[in-house]
């Protein structure tokens, strides 16, 4: 008779990263798009940058142009990896953030310690048509920030977890 695993250990061996009855909803492709336009500037710039002084100087600075090179690939290949594994959940007492893909994190915001959800949208945000929701908590520890939401969808959600909000802060 082979041993049986003790009741506990099916609960271990659960993935805390993904909740039995919690389905996340994804943020927009276009985040990747809104990560990547600023990096892959900075990178083409320091990668003009390091050419001009190895033809200028020394061709020692041409490392530097193929290190910047390399960081452009490396960002190409990590931030779609990045903005998929990004999620939130909204459960009945409290919001889940999910993200990271080495060093994964979930974040759990009970509705009831909400103190104000904004929406804000930068220049680049406009221009893809995202933008983000901020949770602000008495505790800035526990602050979220929900980025790479379609607009309407981040003002829904902006107004869900108001309403919560102030449904759960009512009872306390």
């Amino acid at each position: 008779m082979p041993p049986t695993a003790p009741p506990n250990a099916a609960k271990a061996a659960a993935d805390p990263f993904a909740p039995d009855g919690i389905d996340f909803r994804p943020v927009s492709p276009r985040l990747i798009t809104a990560r990547l336009i600023p990096n892959l500037i900075l990178d083409g710039v320091v990668f003009i940058g390091f050419v001009i002084a190895g033809v200028w100087t020394s061709p020692w600075w041409h490392v530097g142009a193929a290190a910047a090179a390399i960081c452009a690939v490396w960002e190409l290949w990590l931030i779609p990896r990045q903005v998929r594994a990004m999620g939130y959940a909204m459960a009945e007492d409290h919001l889940l953030w999910r993200k990271g893909i080495m060093f994964r994190r979930i974040s759990v915001i009970p509705y009831g310690r909400m103190q104000f959800v904004d929406t804000s949208q930068g220049p680049l945000g406009r221009y893809l048509g995202i933008a983000e929701v901020k949770l602000h908590t008495a505790s800035a520890t526990t602050d979220a920030t929900i980025n790479g939401l379609p607009v309407a969808e981040a003002e829904n959600l902006r107004q869900l977890l108001s309403e919560r909000g102030e449904q759960r802060m009512a009872g306390l």
